[in-house]
């Protein structure tokens, strides 16, 4: 089993790609500090793959607006906000040009569509990153985009169950959803609509939902909300994806144990935006739970297939 591929890393500011080289991760994802137009990222994606047993899923945070990390050469989107204001077809068009433009950049994943719902009033993080604080409008909206970009790259949409409804910015501590399970219905409509339309990838946010999930688990960690309501009641077959594992929703002390805890939970793939340390330490730990027992490989070999089916999907492999 090749471990490594379980795991999307990112690349520091000096470009330096040994650790790359070295972990032989299953895709990397590109920021700002990285590339500055379409033509240096493409160069940068080239010598990855030249030091890559297996070509990358090559991913960015591309939404437009405030969250489109290449930008210097690249054509500068709306947020999904603005964009939305201009209708279904607009938003259709949008991410095809965007897909396209990545595609041909060598970038072939888009961590995009957002598909919360920002209804909560202490809200700092999503805003006008979502399409609509109207539930049925918003999965209307991130419907058209994943048709508009899919056949040139690959989408997920993010970040569920839904940011929307919390007041705590997962990158700075753990938000808790404190409705009921009817109360969160809303906003898993518009990861119901992307999955109807044929979503690839679903990232999966840092929430604790004890509605779902008694424990008080972050989602990332919990086998009710990933295996039980995505699999199994919203039918999703595609990539779960984990939101950055860097972040402050999460024990940042246990790096290896947290992966464990992601792929015993059911997802697929870990994403380490930033240290390379932290990805040597999840990879080392997953391969531990495999030889004592607390991982088993039949669910590391679904994980596995999932990343092959998505490069597959993206004709890279």
């Amino acid at each position: 089993m090749n471990l490594s591929q379980l795991l999307i890393i990112g690349i520091p500011a000096d470009g330096d790609l040994e650790t790359v080289r070295a972990l032989q991760p299953g895709g990397v994802v590109l920021m700002g500090r990285n590339a500055d137009t379409p033509t240096q990222t493409r160069r940068l994606v080239r010598q990855i793959n030249e030091i890559l047993e297996i070509p990358a899923l090559v991913c960015t945070d591309h939404e437009g607006g405030r969250v489109q990390r290449l930008r210097d050469g690249f054509t500068h989107f709306p947020g999904a906000r603005e964009l939305g204001k201009r209708g279904a077809q607009a938003v259709e068009i949008a991410a095809m040009d965007a897909a396209a433009e990545l595609r041909g950049a060598g970038v072939n994943f888009n961590f995009a569509p957002v598909c919360d719902v920002p209804v909560h009033p202490d809200d700092t993080v999503i805003g006008d990153r979502a399409f609509s604080d109207n539930a049925i409008r918003a999965g209307v909206l991130a419907a058209q985009y994943v048709r508009g970009a899919q056949p040139s790259v690959l989408c997920a949409a993010k970040h569920f169950p839904g940011h929307g409804g919390v007041g705590v910015d997962s990158h700075l501590g753990l938000p808790l959803f404190s409705g009921s399970r009817e109360e969160l219905e809303p906003h898993l409509g518009p990861f119901r609509a992307a999955i109807g339309a044929g979503v690839c990838a679903v990232m999966v946010g840092h929430i604790a939902v004890p509605a779902l999930d008694a424990s008080g688990a972050p989602a990332t960690f919990s086998a009710p909300i990933v295996g039980g309501l995505l699999r199994e009641e919203m039918g999703f077959r595609g990539l779960v994806v984990t939101d950055d594992m860097e972040m402050l929703a999460l024990d940042q002390e246990q790096s290896g144990e947290n992966a464990v805890r992601a792929l015993q939970a059911g997802c697929d793939v870990l994403l380490f935006c930033h240290s390379g340390e932290k990805a040597f330490a999840a990879r080392n730990a997953i391969q531990n739970a495999l030889e004592n027992g607390g991982l088993s490989h039949e669910r590391v070999q679904d994980a596995l297939s999932r990343v092959e089916w998505a490069k597959r999907k993206i004709a890279i492999i």
